[in-house]
Formats: C-alpha cells, structure tokens, sequence
C-alpha cells in the first residue's frame, strides 16, 4: 500500500514539473479573480475587509473546478488509465497518490499565497490565520471531491461544464463552513464548530473518495 502511494506521488510530481501549466495556470487565476474586487472598490472602504474571505474561498474553488477537467485528461489519451485499471496495484491509493499531489500543486499553493492577498482587502492579522487553516482543511475536500467528477467527465471533448455542474453543489457546504469561519472570527465568536465539520468532511472525503473515483474510472472506461 505505501509503496504504491509513493510510486504515483513520484511519477505524479514528475509529471507535473514537465508541464508547469497545471501549477502556474490555477494560482494565476486565483490571484486574478481575487485581486478584481480591491481594484473596483475604494481601498478605505470597510466593505472591502467584510467580504474578503468570502471572496479569497470562492476565487479557491474556482481555481479548484477548473484545474480538475485536466487531472486525468493526459493519462486517457495515452492510455494509462486503462493499464491502471489492469495492474495489481490498488487503484483507490493510486488515485489517493494523484489527487495528494494535485492539492499540492493547487489547493496547498492557494493558500499559501491567500495571506498575501489578503492583505489587499485588509483583512484583520488574527483572521488572516483562520482564513489560512480553512483553507488547509478545505482545500484537500476540494480536490478529493472534485476528481470524482473528472473521472465521471474524462472520456467527453468539452466535460468542463458538465463538471461544474455536478461538483459545485457539492462545494457548497465546504464553502459555507470555511467562509463562516471568518464571520464568526470577525465577530468575536468560537469556529470550533466549522472546525470540527471541516476535518469530518476531510477524514469521509479521505476514507470513500478514492474508491468512488476508481468505481468512477472503471465505469467510464469500460
């Protein structure tokens, strides 16, 4: 089992530095669409601090959704997905191995800039953290979540929207506790509650994801 996590963490790592578009093209949108709103509101204006982390969490779940219609695109054209659906190795850990290291190249790069950007919409130092850990323990949702509907949508020219379709509902509790963490911060109040739901949402998306995205290769492939 470890070896086999390791081998597609390797080969996954390797790949991904062979083509630096998948790591430069999300964090550049992510940026984009982020730093839009300090750009066409006044910079005193208190608007600005309120709305930053909703804004920070939407922008990361876009760059999310739309670097997920690429993550398994290359492995069907060269038919990799089919020798992996052949070999012995356990595909669920295979696919655990990818997705790790596309919340690397995404989710984790993501919110290591996000305090930088928040800075732009003079977020409060102390909520600049709590937006940090919610991204930490809702970007690997994300991503687990996602893969789910890129290997129902990998066979199909123009999937994109198709799986936008059927994994934006499901980004919306992730969405809904990760920016209510910074509410309550804001507020004064206690986001152990949207604490405890993120790291139970991350522990069922670590446990039955990668079998749902093996059972969704197969489907799609065979």
């Amino acid at each position: 089992m470890n070896s086999t996590f390791i081998l597609f963490c390797r080969r996954e790592w390797q790949l991904l530095f062979r083509n630096t578009a998948n790591l430069v093209q999300p964090l550049c949108f992510f940026v984009i669409i982020t730093l839009l709103f300090p750009f066409s509101l006044p910079l005193e204006n208190e608007l600005l601090s309120r709305i930053g982390g909703g804004v920070i969490w939407v922008s990361a779940v876009l760059a999310i959704l739309m670097s997920l219609d690429a993550m398994f695109k290359a492995d069907y054209n060269d038919g990799a997905l089919e020798q992996w659906l052949m070999h012995p190795r356990s595909l669920p850990i295979a696919m655990l191995a990818k997705v790790f290291i596309h919340w690397v190249a995404t989710g984790l790069l993501l919110t290591l800039f996000s305090p930088v950007l928040s800075m732009a919409f003079r977020i409060p130092t102390d909520q600049i953290w709590v937006l940090f850990i919610g991204l930490l323990l809702g970007t690997p949702s994300l991503s687990l979540i996602g893969a789910i509907g890129a290997a129902l949508t990998v066979s199909l020219h123009r999937g994109g929207v198709l799986l936008a379709v059927i994994i934006l509902p499901l980004y919306i509790p992730i969405l809904i506790f990760g920016a209510g963490m910074i509410t309550q911060s804001s507020l004064g109040a206690s986001i152990d509650s949207q604490v405890y739901a993120l790291i139970a949402i991350l522990t069922l998306a670590i446990t039955l994801t990668p079998f749902a995205i093996a059972g969704a290769l197969r489907i799609t492939i065979e």
